[in-house]
């Protein structure tokens, strides 16, 4: 039989390896890696220039408005816009008057949104995998958030928002609850223009320990020394942990946003502050926890923006411990997402995405099976996916700005290779991204049409450098930790 076998399989097919070495495929792959490295030279070399126009060909592109479905062809950027989007976009224009990237086999999309993410706390990265809620309070706010310096604060914020824009995340709301004093602030600010990222600065005070009550008073000097221009990608806001009253007039009163942690367990006030004309559509809502259905309609009824968290909620055991999904569609309230902190679990949408989807269907599933009388709608791919962007540029004040790849929009966007084990091939590019990518599978990332990744490396980071600063920050805290306890 093993003879019979040789001889029917007398000339096997060379092994994949060795025949792609030789083949014009390989070749193929070679000169596009050269063209890729080209273009990437041409995009940073015109990265000022405000008539720069990219083009984006080929791709399969997920635009993120209602009801549009996936299309194949092109999006052009002029500056830092996008000006056209279509099959024919960009017609009549090639290497020599625009920067052509080839986005065949891949999927366009709008970058994420993360609309409530502490970023302060960057270098405790992964520092606490089984924590619940009192123990990441202790080790971030009670004992490490404490020593936090000015230099510390400008580590973490850097990492946080190099590690979001790795992972396609290209504009997030920095809730920095841990202000101690004007320089932490403006470090905080300092790293999130240093990095390129498009963010939302909510300046809040710190939970525990001493610092100098500079809040919120200072938020005028970073008004005045840091925000003189409404473009730019870092804005200003308050964070608001306690709900108070006094804090929401001082923001309201200064055309600020408020960003504050919103569930039964921390605030009882909601009611009174919507008496008081304090509940506006310029307030972001994180977590929403165990609300009163009342307190839900006042957030339709005011139009506040509201994100949830699925894994942080679950994970920690906040409020009821799991995400307020139903709550939130239960009155037309369309939630952002959010990530929360990095101390025991890294940012990444694409699973902040799934773990919503399989949860509230989950759920669903049990209420039918318990045969209840009223049993909310499992959310669909699409649902999650418009909350990963659109509605977390609602929650960051930017809707207008980005979430969605639309003429007009600045173009933050992200391609999604599809040509690799885990996302080929792609019959869904909506359930793709959803279902099948992690933040390795993102290729390329562009803020404001200026690149921030390529070919699954970011642009002009010494990560070295980064990793170095950052384990000197983490240790240095830690030994600071062991000194304090010891005495």
């Amino acid at each position: 039989m093993i003879e019979k076998s040789r001889t029917k399989h007398a000339h096997p097919a060379p092994p994949l390896r060795s025949a792609f070495a030789h083949s014009a495929t390989a070749l193929e792959f070679r000169k596009q890696a050269a063209k890729d490295a080209n273009t990437l030279e041409h995009l940073i070399q015109e990265e000022n220039d405000p008539a720069r126009r990219i083009l984006f060909r080929n791709a399969t592109i997920i635009t993120g408005i209602a009801d549009q479905t996936p299309f194949q062809g092109n999006v052009l950027v002029t500056g830092s816009r996008i000006t056209e989007v279509g099959p024919s976009a960009g017609q009549g224009l090639d290497d020599k008057n625009a920067v052509v990237v080839d986005a065949t086999d891949h999927i366009l999309m709008p970058g994420f949104v993360d609309s409530h993410l502490h970023a302060w706390e960057g270098q405790l990265r992964g520092m606490s995998p089984d924590a619940d809620f009192d123990e990441y309070l202790e080790v971030a706010h009670k004992s490490l958030g404490t020593l936090y310096r000015p230099h510390d604060t400008y580590i973490g914020n850097l990492v946080t928002s190099l590690v979001s824009l790795y992972a396609g995340v290209t504009t997030i709301v920095d809730n920095s609850h841990n202000s101690r004093s004007a320089d932490h602030s403006s470090a905080a600010v300092e790293a999130l223009f240093d990095s390129g990222i498009r963010a939302a600065h909510a300046v809040a005070a710190p939970r525990f320990g001493a610092w100098d009550e500079q809040w919120p008073s200072d938020l005028d000097r970073l008004q005045a020394e840091y925000f003189s221009s409404s473009d730019q990608l870092v804005t200003l806001r308050m964070m608001d942990t306690t709900a108070d009253a006094d804090a929401w007039r001082f923001a309201h009163d200064r055309g600020l946003w408020v960003s504050s942690e919103i569930g039964s367990d921390w605030v009882d006030n909601i009611v009174a502050l919507h008496q008081q004309g304090l509940v506006t559509d310029t307030h972001t809502f994180n977590h929403c926890l165990g609300l009163s259905h009342e307190e839900w309609q006042i957030i339709a009824d005011t139009g506040v923006k509201v994100n949830i968290c699925p894994r942080s909620d679950t994970l920690f055991g906040l409020g009821p411990s799991f995400p307020a999904i139903d709550e939130a569609l239960s009155v037309g309230v369309r939630p952002g997402l959010s990530m929360d902190n990095e101390l025991s679990y890294g940012v990444d949408m694409f699973s902040e995405m799934s773990v919503l989807l399989h949860l509230q269907r989950g759920r669903v599933h049990q209420r039918r099976n318990a045969a209840e009388q009223q049993v909310p709608d499992p959310i669909s791919a699409h649902d999650v996916l418009e909350f990963a962007t659109l509605r977390g540029a609602e929650n960051a004040g930017l809707i207008d700005r980005v979430g969605s790849i639309e003429v007009g929009k600045e173009a933050d966007l992200l391609l999604i290779d599809t040509t690799v084990p885990n996302t080929l091939p792609a019959t869904s590019p909506v359930a793709t991204v959803v279902a099948y990518a992690h933040p390795g599978n993102v290729s390329a990332v562009f803020v404001g049409g200026d690149v921030r990744k390529w070919d699954g490396h970011l642009v002009g980071v010494d990560l070295h450098a980064v990793r170095t600063v950052a384990e000197q920050s983490r240790d240095w805290l830690v030994a600071q930790q062991s000194e304090h306890t010891a005495s």
